[in-house]
């Protein structure tokens, strides 16, 4: 099932081996740039060095072996950011970034909002899951906002947070 939904700016678009072409392309290209060192500076080493398309690429084809990968576009079709979902059982594990020009308007808050209520319609999952630098302040106070619980779990700097999907809170 396609995970793709709309908020009042962003157009979230599930990317996978059934996406046009287009999408692809635009995503592969819209890469180097919204990988700053800024952006990629606390997330996993498979995320620097995305400086080339061809880089760009190859990741992007990792990813979608890896995960479930959607493409967060603004109301004029830039690519703004991503949302990643990785499952693992019952649970949705997330990660989100947008690219640096975006950060302090809301986005974010307004993507993961969106994505709670569409996963509160998937019966498969249980529970989101975000992992979070201890330093991405900003990161940290969204999930609290937002109704995740901190959990007492912390590994090599991470925190993570859960939101119970049966409950619609922890």
């Amino acid at each position: 099932m396609n995970l793709s939904f709309t908020t009042k700016r962003l157009n979230v678009i599930e990317i996978d081996a059934s996406s046009s072409m287009v999408e692809h392309h635009q995503l592969t290209i819209a890469l180097p740039a919204i990988f700053t060192p800024a952006v990629i500076a606390n997330l996993p080493g498979y995320f620097q060095g995305i400086d080339s398309i061809a880089a760009a690429e190859k990741w992007l084809a990792n990813m979608l072996n890896e995960c479930r990968l959607l493409m967060l576009q603004s109301q004029h079709q830039d690519v703004v950011g991503l949302l990643f979902i990785y499952t693992e059982n019952h649970d949705a594990h997330i990660g989100y970034l947008l690219a640096e020009q975006y950060w302090g308007q809301g986005l974010a808050f307004e993507l993961l909002q969106g994505f709670i209520n569409l996963a509160s319609t998937q019966s498969h999952w249980h529970k989101l899951i975000a992992g979070v630098d201890e330093s991405n302040v900003p990161s940290i106070k969204l999930l609290k906002k937002l109704a995740f619980e901190e959990q007492a779990s912390k590994e090599n700097g991470m925190l993570f947070y859960e939101f119970n999907l049966i409950q619609g809170t922890q």
